[in-house]
């Protein structure tokens, strides 16, 4: 699991957040559990990696789970339809 600790709206905390992703793909890893529990708000940078982190891993045969997305980052993965490429859970708990 990969918990984010801070916001990801610059794109240093977006390339070190691909950076760590990349990382996790690299190991062999098939399905990444990313938790937002801790992330207020995230910019088009960090929406970005996280497509280009997907695309990669759904090459690959894997896939990203997204916890804990507050409710406006929720509202926003909504609306752009995000919830169609990540299954989303509230809780680490809801997942099983």
């Amino acid at each position: 699991m990969l918990k984010i600790k801070e916001n990801l709206v610059t794109d240093p905390a977006a390339r070190e957040f691909k950076e760590v992703l990349t990382n996790l793909i690299d190991e062999g890893k098939k399905e990444i559990i990313i938790d937002f529990s801790e992330v207020a708000f995230i910019g088009s940078s960090g929406i970005g990696k996280l497509l280009l982190a997907y695309k990669r891993l759904d090459d690959l045969g894997g896939k990203i789970f997204i916890v804990s997305l507050n409710k406006d980052i929720k509202e926003l993965f909504i609306t752009f339809r995000l919830n169609e490429f990540f299954p989303i859970y509230d809780s680490l708990d809801l997942m099983e």
